[in-house]
């Protein structure tokens, strides 16, 4: 006779615990149940008084990899993507754009406040601002080995994927702390922040400090090894094979 084994993996912080929804139900029920961040994952620990462990979504080491060509470029780029929504703060980066007239910054995904960041470029006069609309996995990784920085504005996250994947491609991070992102390690492969203030004095620092930038990048690129998705199913296949009750051979 066949059995079931439930397993839940948690992709967001878990503020609130309404017993109807599905997710603290499938937290409830489950045999083991891990998140996808030490962050995310305490807040389960918090909230249920269990035990909760952490594996990462992986990294695609096919597609987000460090840019290999050398060469100087004409102009430094800052790369943004994401939804463009208001809660992941698009306009900061527009904001942002208006302050470096000389670095190009280039806004990658769409959302229903597309309209409005167009008008706030033309509103900020910026001649430096590229819109490069929805991406496949293969295109952003293109993109993220064309710029330089990667700025990432958003506070209400779970565990962005998308911040592993810029790291993996060499790239500095600029992002908040609110979430607690494991992708980025303060100071040494980036910069996580505690206040909006903070933004353009970081900003400002990277493009205007080479040496900096590209001892974050080495670092970003060896700490993104941890997330290789080769690494992150073999925890997983531990993990079925002991909830079954099974071997590993």
């Amino acid at each position: 006779m066949w059995s079931t084994r439930l397993v839940t993996h948690v992709v967001s912080s878990v503020t609130e615990v309404d017993e109807k929804d599905p997710l603290v139900q499938a937290i409830r029920q489950a045999d083991a149940v891990f998140a996808n961040s030490t962050f995310v994952a305490q807040t389960v620990r918090q909230r249920f008084s269990l035990d909760a462990g952490t594996i990462y979504n992986g990294i695609d080491s096919r597609l987000f990899f460090p840019d290999r060509q050398c060469g100087g470029k004409s102009r430094l780029r800052v790369l943004y993507a994401g939804s463009l929504e208001r809660h992941k703060r698009p306009d900061i980066v527009i904001r942002e754009a208006a302050r470096f007239p000389e670095v190009t910054f280039c806004l990658a995904g769409r959302g229903s406040c597309e309209t409005a960041c167009h008008k706030l470029v033309a509103q900020c006069g910026c001649q430096n601002v590229v819109f490069l609309g929805h991406l496949s996995q293969a295109g952003l990784g293109d993109e993220m080995r064309r710029a330089d920085i990667f700025l990432f504005p958003s506070l209400d996250e779970g565990h962005p994927q998308v911040l592993g994947q810029a790291a993996a491609c060499g790239l500095p991070v600029i992002a908040m702390n609110s979430y607690r992102p494991d992708y980025v390690i303060h100071s040494e492969t980036g910069f996580l922040l505690e206040s909006d203030q903070e933004i353009a004095s970081k900003l400002q620092l990277l493009l205007s400090n080479s040496a900096l930038r590209g001892a974050m990048a080495a670092a970003a690129i060896r700490h993104s090894r941890k997330f290789d998705w080769d690494r992150i199913t073999e925890q997983w296949m531990a993990v079925f094979m002991q909830v079954t009750g099974r071997r590993v051979n």
